[in-house]
């Protein structure tokens, strides 16, 4: 099972100096022996120097090599009880199983509960909401919209280049910018996200790779664990892992607004009744 702390190093790859993704690559590589080594003896056995490795764990969030150790050693002791069926390690069906849960599992514990109800209230008291996605995450800007719109949240999504640009020129001062997508650096993305902050919106980010741009364009960042933490990476996608995050969001924004979830019901009642009367032909 791939931990949380090895999901969040992945994450986080594309921003290392050489020496930094030197130490990454031996963390994830021997996550177990760096709960008995030294940082003198990770310094020589990497070919880099303390400090590197004191700013390597700084950039991973921990106050030093000790940080990153306990880190491990908890995550090593939460495994070591849950542990892992052996059927996974030989069953084909079992073993994609456990890469989902791990996937799950890991984003889990990159989610901070106060950072998700704050969030949520910046979506739910946002002018306008728009959300958007490209490629791959098309369909989860799509379901995020249809969600928002039950609860009577003005919300659009945008999921073509030229979308994007066009309603980058239309956000304004209480709007609120949600992105979906794995990097923020893409093109499109990175050029919309830019031009919201810079007309006064909000951003919200949902991706698999950290960076130290998102600190600059977004208001709250949400990091997914990446499928290359997965066994099975090469027929994985992170859907599932985003999915995830907006369904945990959508389930703040209910959880906290009781206005909210009478819409819902309301909306899910009218749903239903239209369904019904759409299937009604097909009964006789």
């Amino acid at each position: 099972m791939v931990s949380a702390v090895v999901s969040k190093i992945i994450s986080m790859q594309p921003n290392f100096t050489v020496s930094e993704n030197t130490i990454s690559q031996y963390v994830i590589n021997h996550a177990e022996q760096i709960l008995t080594t030294t940082i003198t003896a990770l310094a020589e056995e990497t070919g880099t120097s303390e400090a590197s490795i004191n700013r390597f764990c700084k950039k991973l969030g921990y106050k030093g090599f000790n940080g990153l150790k306990i880190a491990l050693a908890q995550e090593s002791f939460y495994n070591s009880m849950v542990g892992e069926p052996a059927s996974a390690q030989s069953n084909f069906i079992a073993s994609i199983t456990t890469d989902y849960r791990s996937m799950l599992n890991n984003t889990a514990a990159m989610l901070d509960e106060r950072t998700v109800f704050s969030a949520a209230e910046m979506i739910r008291s946002a002018k306008n909401i728009n959300i958007f996605g490209l490629y791959s995450t098309a369909f989860i800007a799509r379901e995020f919209r249809f969600k928002l719109e039950m609860l009577g949240l003005r919300a659009k999504e945008f999921t073509d280049p030229l979308g994007m640009a066009l309603q980058a020129n239309s956000i304004s001062s209480g709007d609120l910018s949600i992105f979906i997508a794995r990097s923020i650096m893409m093109k499109d993305i990175y050029q919309t996200a830019s031009a919201s902050i810079d007309r006064g919106g909000k951003n919200l980010t949902i991706t698999s790779v950290d960076s130290p741009k998102l600190g600059d364009l977004s208001d709250y960042k949400f990091i997914v664990s990446d499928k290359l933490a997965a066994n099975n990476s090469i027929v994985f996608s992170n859907s599932l892992m985003y999915l995830y995050v907006t369904d945990i969001l959508y389930s703040a924004l209910l959880k906290s607004d009781k206005g909210l979830r009478q819409k819902k019901l309301s909306s899910d009642a009218l749903l239903n009744n239209m369904q019904t009367a759409d299937t009604y032909a097909f009964e006789y």
